[in-house]
């Protein structure tokens, strides 16, 4: 007697099994995925978070680190600073340094964004790439300056820096060090 072990991937489920000219036949369906509805039920349905990212306060005494969790330990309801991988764990870390330097050039504006007549000038990602472009009512951006000099001085300025954002606006490409 012969036996053969098939792996079932793990987002399938067995639909059905039947024999046909002498073979088996086993068809897949994708199993019905059970969304959580909160995050402490993220936190238990998802318990393993070895091989995700964390910005780290301070490691080897640099400021500011991306580091990889790799103890095994299990995750709970205080792990919400964690990332799924290290582009995007890079990506958020930029996004916090571009946020400062964005108050830097900006000052004390900010932006009324239920005031359609106030002109706002955005960095935003289009068709995978930077562009530039006053802001409308469904254009938003953290990226936003007060003139369109400031905005293009930036982006002169920052531009290797926001291209470490693509991950945040799922480009796989960007967080690259």
């Amino acid at each position: 007697m012969k036996e053969t072990k098939l792996e079932i991937p793990a987002d399938c489920e067995v639909d059905k099994i039947e024999t046909q000219d002498g073979h088996i036949v086993i068809t897949l369906k994708e199993k019905k995925r059970k969304l959580p509805k909160s995050w402490e039920e993220f936190c238990e349905m998802f318990p393993d978070f070895t091989g995700e990212y964390f910005i780290a306060p301070e490691i080897e005494e640099k400021i500011g680190q991306v580091a990889e969790v790799t103890d095994g330990q299990k995750r709970t309801s205080s792990n919400a600073e964690l990332l799924p991988d290290r582009s995007t764990a890079v990506a958020v870390l930029t996004l916090c340094q571009l946020i400062q330097l964005r108050n830097c050039y900006n000052g004390d504006w900010v932006p009324d964004w239920t005031n359609c007549k106030e002109n706002k000038y955005v960095i935003i990602f289009y068709k995978n790439n930077i562009a530039v472009e006053r802001a409308s009512l469904v254009t938003f951006s953290p990226l936003y300056f007060k003139t369109e000099e400031l905005r293009d001085e930036f982006l002169r300025n920052f531009r290797p820096l926001i291209e470490k954002l693509k991950p945040l606006y799922g480009i796989k490409e960007g967080g690259e060090e």
